[in-house]
């Protein structure tokens, strides 16, 4: 078994104080995620935010600032990944997904439907908890 380590980068971006998460398809699993993907070697991490938002959005945007980090170690795969989070800001809000076989769907989602989706990785607290702070501030 072939043992990895991955940094990815997340952006939580807001339109119309509604949270931007794609459906994310890998064998008969459907879950929820936020736009983002692998850094590249080289590539910096905001840049790499902003590309995966062009990849699989079809939108600019711009990096508010770095919130916070979160590290995934699952037992049943042998990949640790680092996830470096990204308030950002969408200058064009026009989306046209990117289905490339795992992105499935984009959907917009107010405070209240947060709780209780399954969305990795498992932040979903964290994100209620600081919802309006973070609208306000990709404003």
């Amino acid at each position: 078994m072939i043992k990895k380590f991955q940094i990815r980068v997340s952006g939580i971006s807001f339109i119309k104080k509604k949270l931007i998460l794609l459906t994310h398809k890998k064998k008969d699993r459907c879950y929820w995620v936020f736009p983002g993907g692998r850094v590249e070697f080289a590539e910096k991490a905001e840049e790499a935010v902003i590309r995966e938002y062009r990849e699989e959005l079809n939108v600019k945007a711009k990096v508010v600032r770095f919130l916070f980090y979160n590290e995934s170690l699952p037992p049943d795969y042998p990949v640790h990944s680092l996830n470096l989070f990204f308030l950002v800001k969408p200058i064009t809000t026009d989306i046209r997904l990117e289905k490339n076989g795992v992105i499935q769907n984009v959907q917009l989602f107010e405070k209240n439907k947060i709780k209780d989706i399954l969305l990795f990785p498992k932040i979903n607290n964290k994100i209620m908890e600081n919802f309006e702070k973070w609208v306000e501030d990709s404003k």
